[in-house]
């Protein structure tokens, strides 16, 4: 059986690229999962003192909520590749840690066939100084890595797919 990872990073391009990995394990007929990693607090360089010890816990409920709805989400409309699909089949998990390392693991542990990522989710200074975790995810991941583009708006504001 082929299993697909969606690493989202809850940023407005989400819902677009959960949409697309729905339509990859569709085609694949694969189990899905969807990981979005929370950064540790001692990364938020300078606030991990101020916070309370609960604020892990709430900010990872959050990050879950804010996922299903963008899974939800995508799957309303026209989304073919969603309706009918499995629920057993689809996984969520949102995990504290490091991003690319967290992913990286879980799609080892996990023998996942296909990783599916956004092509962006940091400013350029912080892509300089820490590294983009798509990066570091398709150089060190065990499987194929797809990183996905979503389409791109001519100057009518359509998508360059109509």
């Amino acid at each position: 059986m082929k299993k697909i990872l969606v690493a989202v990073d809850l940023s407005d391009l989400s819902e677009g690229l959960v949409r697309y990995g729905y339509e990859m394990a569709a085609m694949m007929d694969a189990d899905i999962g969807f990981i979005h990693i929370v950064p540790h607090p001692t990364l938020w360089k300078g606030y991990e003192p101020w916070l309370p010890p609960q604020f892990g816990q709430e900010v990872l409920e959050i990050a879950e909520k804010k996922l299903r709805r963008y899974i939800k989400s995508a799957c309303s409309g026209d989304c073919n590749a969603c309706i009918g699909y499995d629920p057993a089949r689809i996984h969520v998990i949102v995990k504290e840690g490091n991003p690319a390392t967290s992913i990286i693991d879980l799609a080892k542990d996990k023998d996942i066939d296909l990783i599916i990522m956004g092509h962006r989710g940091q400013s350029a200074l912080e892509w300089f100084l820490v590294g983009s975790t798509a990066t570091s995810v398709a150089r060190y991941a065990h499987c194929s890595v797809l990183i996905y583009r979503p389409p791109m708006e001519n100057e009518e504001g359509l998508s360059e797919e109509n």
